[in-house]
């Protein structure tokens, strides 16, 4: 598919301003290093419409887990995310990390 037909398939669609959580997928990450603070990767699934690959669950010093954004390592050298929500994401990082301790 190109560029113009992905467009054109996506003219006229109307976005809804609260798409909904429809499927989180846990994928355990285990490098065999205890210092290691990744503990999985998640896939989101929003209106079963799109997918969000690639956010991280990594636990903290303290021993608490919050969710790391989708990111790529820029030409600096630096990460930058891939992913901005501009309002909830409390919200979906609350459901990523329901679904890793159900999973665990």
């Amino acid at each position: 598919m190109s560029i113009g037909q992905a467009e054109r398939l996506l003219t006229g669609y109307k976005f809804a301003t609260n798409m909904n959580i429809t499927a989180v997928k846990i994928y355990p990450f285990d490098t065999g290093n205890a210092q290691s603070s990744l503990r999985a990767y998640a896939d989101v699934t929003l209106d079963d419409f799109v997918v969000i690959k690639g956010f991280r669950v990594l636990v903290t010093k303290s021993g608490g887990l919050f969710v790391g954004m989708p990111s790529k390592m820029g030409k600096d050298g630096k990460y930058y995310d891939q992913v901005e929500f501009k309002k909830n994401s409390s919200v979906l990082q609350n459901r990523i990390l329901e679904a890793y301790k159900e999973f665990s």
